[in-house]
């Protein structure tokens, strides 16, 4: 029977970050990487990779990834675990046995019970086969039928309208990207998208996919289209852990503070098939986003190399665009933070992205939520035109996970310059802060 001194149980960025970390400190441990995808894609860029222009390798991970750093990688289904014997067994009928186990077995597409959704029509947005099925789609249809309104949706309907399709989007929610925009930021993206010509069917349901690509909806309109792409979200991969006896909840294999199952102690869970704690409350929190996965899978490497890490819970700092406007979230949105038991002080502002006098100026919308008694940032929000974005949502979760307050954003130093920043009294976070403090004064 082969053995290691680590099995890891999936080919995503968890399991990549494990073995490149341990690579890294030179840990001097055999390790098995073990996936049941020949290759796979990046699945955040296959939305991007459905436009042909570009090689479909392109959007691929190359296996070199895992070989050219120290593991050995076994492509290949895991049917079963055994905690207790401390083994993997494979399709095949091999036994492999480990000394410690990682489970980063993501997660899969959800699959609504709708009827009709075995038509050949219909894909999902996940893995290489679904970016081969939507570029072969794409390119034989005049029109589509997009099912969720939330990252992934909208960022396939904005591809295939940029292709020339007419594009449809349905949504059950009041808006689109509501678990993770604010939705006074929001209006603007609706705007773009509707004057771009995407028709958006929102708070409907689809109850029925018909045969020719259309939709049947819950009002009982129907919604024409050559084929429907399903990006309903997804559910975490824990059919083994769960078959093991492993404890398990609707958010992932339930870990401890290292990514240990709190099950077994000689196995970890990181990625989209752990459970993930928020940073703020506490509570568990959907986590569906490969950074957490990198975040998740350097705690379980330097644990499994004896150093004594935690991983302090979720901030989910995420980012997109939807044609010329990017926007993002970091830590938590107002519902959530009321949903948590938070009570909160918002503070808005809309800010010019260079001094006014510059060409080509536009507006910089900005919320940030913080707790009204000690003033500390729950979250906050950004959307603006260009690909400015990212930068500052990156900068709200660091503040977050500083634990800043109203008062450090009222006092932090920044940068200006006519082309690159607001002019000097007009930062956008100094803004929303003096808002929040303004209403928490107030009130």
């Amino acid at each position: 029977m082969r053995s290691y001194d680590v099995v890891i149980v999936g080919g995503g960025p968890a399991g990549r970050t494990i073995v490149h970390t341990l690579h890294e400190h030179h840990a001097g441990l055999s390790i098995a990487v073990i996936k049941d995808e020949a290759i796979n894609v990046n699945r955040c860029a296959v939305p991007y990779g459905i436009n042909a222009e570009d090689p479909i390798e392109k959007f691929q991970i190359p296996n070199k990834l895992v070989s050219d750093f120290g593991a050995e990688l076994i492509v290949e289904s895991v049917e079963r675990l055994d905690p207790k014997g401390k083994t993997v067994t494979l399709a095949s009928g091999e036994t492999i046995g480990y000394d410690k186990l990682v489970l980063a077995t993501g997660a899969r597409p959800f699959v609504p019970p709708i009827e009709g959704i075995e038509s050949e029509n219909i894909t999902f947005v996940r893995s290489l086969a679904d970016l081969e099925r939507l570029r072969q789609l794409a390119a034989k249809s005049r029109e589509v039928v997009i099912l969720g309104g939330g990252y992934i949706g909208v960022e396939v309907a904005v591809v295939l309208k940029d292709m020339g399709l007419s594009v449809s989007l349905v949504e059950m929610q009041p808006t689109i990207l509501g678990g993770t925009a604010e939705p006074e930021l929001t209006e603007v993206l609706l705007a773009a998208m509707m004057e771009h010509g995407i028709h958006l069917h929102t708070e409907r349901r689809v109850v029925k996919f018909l045969d020719n690509g259309a939709v049947e909806l819950n009002n009982g309109s129907e919604v024409p289209g050559d084929f429907v792409v399903v990006a309903a979200g997804v559910r975490p991969d824990i059919s083994l852990a769960e078959a093991a006896g492993l404890n398990v909840s609707k958010h992932g294999v339930v870990v401890d503070d290292h990514m240990r199952s709190v099950s077994h102690p000689d196995i970890y869970a990181c990625g989209d098939c752990a459970q993930g704690i928020s940073f703020f409350t506490g509570l568990p929190v959907p986590s569906e986003f490969g950074t957490n996965a990198v975040f998740m899978g350097r705690v379980v490497a330097a644990n499994i190399m004896g150093q004594d890490r935690s991983f302090p819970g979720v901030i989910n700092a995420c980012v997109s665009a939807v044609f010329d406007w990017s926007f993002g979230t970091a830590g938590l949105t107002e519902a959530a933070a009321i949903a948590a038991g938070q009570d909160v002080v918002c503070g808005f502002s809309q800010v010019l992205d260079r001094y006014p006098m510059m060409h080509d100026v536009s507006d910089v919308h900005t919320k940030l939520v913080f707790a009204r008694g000690n003033g500390r940032l729950l979250g906050g929000s950004v959307v603006r035109k260009g690909l400015g974005t990212a930068l500052a949502v990156d900068f709200i979760s660091f503040a977050c996970q500083m634990r800043a307050t109203i008062d450090d954003l009222l006092a932090f130093q920044y940068a200006t310059h006519p082309e690159l920043a607001a002019k000097p009294s007009d930062d956008a976070f100094l803004f929303a802060a003096k808002d929040a403090d303004r209403k928490r004064r107030q009130e």
